[in-house]
């Protein structure tokens, strides 16, 4: 255990720039995630057969193995960051999406017919309605995702991207069992504190 806290003071500057790295590769992976899901769960709302389409396919996706939805990037994308970030909005995709589609659709229907009755347009009763009553089951997705995504984040260092999983695998390399903690405990506490 000593040798691990003399690791860690060595390569404490290292453990923040990877800690960095991987929090922003997660983060910038969830924003887009997000940004494609809400918006296309309020879309599926709207019609049932292309939402069961859509559902069906992001369910496909999430069964992937991470690992081989990394190696299938590489020739698309590259080595990098980029092919990454790819590969996590494709897992955060499912939780977000499923979830908004069922906030939404589970918002009383007395309710929409009360905002349609006081003359509310389709948008307003979207943003001051159904939004706000739908948000906790919307924001219960995103959690979902992000802890999704911090730890397949971790594989994201086989592809060259950084973050936490490059002391882990530099740990496995040199068979140190305290750069592999180094880089997996904080990783652990990520998706936990996160979520």
């Amino acid at each position: 255990m000593t040798n691990f806290f003399d690791i860690l003071s060595e390569r404490k500057g290292q453990l923040f720039s990877t800690m960095i790295e991987h929090i922003q590769i997660s983060f910038i992976a969830l924003l887009i995630a997000t940004a494609i899901a809400v918006p296309l769960g309020i879309l599926l709302t709207k019609t049932k057969t292309i939402s069961e389409i859509v559902m069906n396919i992001a369910a496909i996706l999430q069964t992937i193995p991470s690992l081989a939805l990394l190696g299938l990037m590489i020739p698309l994308f590259g080595i990098g960051r980029v092919p990454a970030i790819i590969a996590l909005v494709v897992y955060a995709l499912l939780p977000i999406l499923r979830n908004t589609y069922t906030g939404i659709k589970e918002v009383d229907p007395s309710l929409i017919e009360a905002a349609k009755g006081i003359g509310m347009k389709p948008f307003r009763r979207l943003t001051k309605v159904e939004l706000p009553i739908a948000m906790p089951v919307i924001m219960a997705g995103v959690r979902t995702a992000m802890v999704l995504i911090i730890g397949t984040a971790t594989l994201a260092a086989l592809i060259g991207a950084g973050g936490l999983g490059d002391l882990i695998l530099l740990g496995i390399d040199r068979n140190n069992a305290s750069l592999i903690l180094l880089g997996a405990i904080p990783a652990a506490l990520l998706a936990i504190i996160l979520i």
